[in-house]
């Protein structure tokens, strides 16, 4: 078995534990060519794990995130978010854009109002209350996740 038929074999199967033996069975003398893979695979493990406090953050209770098939686009006049499964396209106001921006930068559903009355004036209270009606609307429809 060549090393690259052994490498094929523990990405299929899961089991990424290789004895030294099977190793030096699989090709006796790919010491270098070990050293390559795993010279490969931490550059992988570096590139990938960038995100990885992002995606902690996105797995606590309460924190709200865009659904997989949702994309989000600003836009002059809001925003449009685009659900990929139906093809739908949703054109959001301006309040309904900074809602959007609260939950892709991880806010939480409990502040998410408040956060927008710090950066937002809002002296009759109409953005707020528009603001809870459209993230219930979101949730309802399955286009962002807690």
């Amino acid at each position: 078995m060549s090393y690259e038929a052994l490498l094929r074999k523990t990405w299929k199967s899961g089991d990424f534990a290789v004895s030294e033996a099977d190793a030096a069975q699989a090709d006796p003398a790919g010491g270098a060519n070990r050293r390559a893979v795993r010279l490969e695979i931490e550059d992988i493990a570096a590139r990938e794990s960038w995100d990885a406090n992002s995606c902690l953050v996105a797995h606590r209770e309460g924190i709200m995130k865009l659904a997989p098939f949702v994309k989000f686009r600003e836009e002059k006049f809001g925003a449009v978010l685009f659900e990929t499964r139906s093809e739908k396209v949703y054109t959001l106001s301006p309040t309904g854009a900074a809602v959007v921006r609260e939950v892709i930068a991880g806010a939480q559903s409990s502040n998410l109002v408040a956060k927008l009355k710090e950066k937002f004036e809002d002296p009759t209270g109409r953005m707020a209350a528009e603001a809870e009606s459209f993230l219930a609307q979101l949730k309802e429809k399955g286009l962002i996740i807690e």
